[in-house]
């Protein structure tokens, strides 16, 4: 049974993640990271012991978070390593668990699908949580682990959860880029990019209910061409050919 943790990093995820699993009642051991004053404000603002030094990792956690950088997982596990049976897991969504075999013998996932900022306090209880491990037994451990936090969390395997980020990287990061792109474009013409936030707001409520595809609305879902035509017009450069591959995207659309 999982009771205590070891979080090594000590960014957005591990952040947010630190606090959902101290509030679900876990005692944190420590939080480890090679940048010093990073690991001070995660410990210092979770109560909790920290180091950045690697002969100092804690070696009693009965489940070790990896929540860094994609490309930096192995290099933070050769410099702070965890006892060769011990529970890792790490937070990435495109990672392989795979990556984790050279460590221990008791690997797994722990993916919480959400976008976090440090500055922003999250539901932890409403985020998807995938998860996968090597062993059931291990799997079992970590979803009753996870079900104390978060309502969501669910068993999935390593290809469905890079299709899951994937997914993510076209709802959440592409779009962040769009709404860049209009802000910029009223910005222009000395308005504000508030305006935009009732009709965001409108169309992910609408998404609640009806698929996507059902809620298209605008000049290319209407093919109103003339439209397009101007609007092509007042763009250049990378945003027009933004514009017009979307646009044929929404119009080749199976609705």
């Amino acid at each position: 049974m999982i009771k205590k943790i070891v979080i090594v990093g000590a960014g957005n995820v591990a952040t947010h993640l630190g606090k959902a699993i101290k509030n679900a009642g876990f005692q944190i051991l420590q939080i480890v990271s090679r940048t010093e004053n990073s690991a001070r404000a995660l410990g210092t603002l979770l109560g909790v012991p920290f180091t950045s030094s690697e002969g100092e990792l804690n070696k009693e956690a009965d489940l070790y978070i990896v929540s860094v950088k994609d490309d930096a997982i192995t290099e933070a596990l050769r410099t702070f390593t965890p006892p060769t049976d011990a529970l890792i897991v790490h937070t990435a969504g495109s990672v392989s668990m795979e990556i984790l075999k050279d460590f221990s013998s008791n690997i797994g996932i722990f993916y919480p699908l959400q976008t976090f900022s440090k500055a922003k306090d999250v539901d932890f209880s409403q985020i998807p949580l995938y998860i996968e491990a090597n062993n059931k037994d291990k799997e079992n451990e970590l979803l009753l682990f996870a079900s104390t936090f978060s309502t969501r969390a669910k068993l999935v395997n390593s290809e469905n959860r890079a299709k899951v980020h994937l997914a993510a990287v076209f709802a959440c990061n592409f779009t962040n880029n769009l709404y860049s792109i209009a802000s910029e474009i009223l910005e222009k013409a000395g308005l504000t990019f508030e305006d935009m936030i009732p009709l965001i707001t409108e169309t992910t409520e609408k998404i609640k209910s009806i698929p996507p595809r059902k809620a298209q609305t605008g000049p290319a879902i209407r093919r109103d061409s003339k439209v397009i035509e101007k609007q092509l017009n007042a763009l250049e450069g990378r945003e027009k050919e933004i514009y017009k591959l979307i646009t044929e995207s929404i119009q080749d659309e199976k609705l």
